[in-house]
């Protein structure tokens, strides 16, 4: 087995800049609805209930989303909104590349004392190009693009990439997705807040297993560039 201490590193908010995307095409749907006479308040109760119900199948990213927004609409007896929410799909999958404070500066540290894999959930063409359009690539010894976290996805990790759940560190902006499951899985676990995370991805956080609190990425810093292997202390 491996003996290097592990980081797996979320993208999406906690990398760079992703969820403002889609909140920004969700506020602009629901400005279009309610201009149509629609009531703002429903038409989150449905595209949210829409969401939930689609997630099992459609997954993550923008294809996911604006499928939701088409048959939101749909169900809401709206049809002129069907080339705007094409449109709209087109715009989040190629969004730009804003990194998160701290993570440019940080990454390569953590490179030369740890070993990353990047561990995004959507699909591979979407994740990808973004890793590929952030220049931070070649920090990443592996990458994975999975379809749901959960304590399964963690676990075939483990089998995979023969990890050691004692040198292991999940990080992350999303207690259902980066935490609770790898915390379940035997790995430590980095909470950093992002300050709009998605509804669905909010959880409280297990009082199992350990976690650290950070505020930004920066911080990564004063935990993970030593040459020290196992738990933080």
């Amino acid at each position: 087995m491996s003996t290097t201490r592990t980081l797996l590193i979320d993208a999406d908010d906690t990398l760079w800049e992703n969820n403002i995307y889609f909140e920004r095409v969700a506020g602009e749907f629901f400005h279009r609805l309610s201009a149509g006479g629609i009531p703002e308040p429903r038409a989150q109760e449905v595209l949210w209930q829409t969401e939930q119900r689609n997630i099992q199948i459609t997954g993550y990213g923008s294809r996911a989303f604006c499928a939701s927004l088409h048959e939101t609409a749909q169900a809401l007896g709206v049809t002129d909104l069907e080339p705007w929410i094409q449109q709209q799909e087109q715009t989040i999958f190629h969004h730009p590349i804003e990194l998160m404070p701290g993570v440019a500066e940080t990454l390569p540290a953590l490179h030369e004392h740890n070993r990353l894999i990047l561990v995004t959930k959507g699909f591979p063409d979407e994740q990808l190009g973004k890793l590929q359009r952030s220049g931070l690539a070649g920090y990443f010894s592996a990458t994975e693009v999975v379809f749901e976290k959960s304590i399964a996805t963690y676990r075939q990790l483990i089998a995979k990439y023969e990890l050691v759940p004692a040198q292991t560190w999940m990080v992350g902006n999303s207690p259902r997705s980066d935490i609770n499951p790898a915390k379940a899985a035997g790995f430590g676990t980095v909470f950093i807040p992002y300050h709009s995370t998605w509804q669905h991805e909010v959880e409280e956080i297990t009082p199992d297993g350990e976690t650290l609190l950070l505020e930004n990425f920066a911080q990564l810093a004063n935990h993970f560039t030593t040459q020290s292997i196992g738990k933080v202390k």
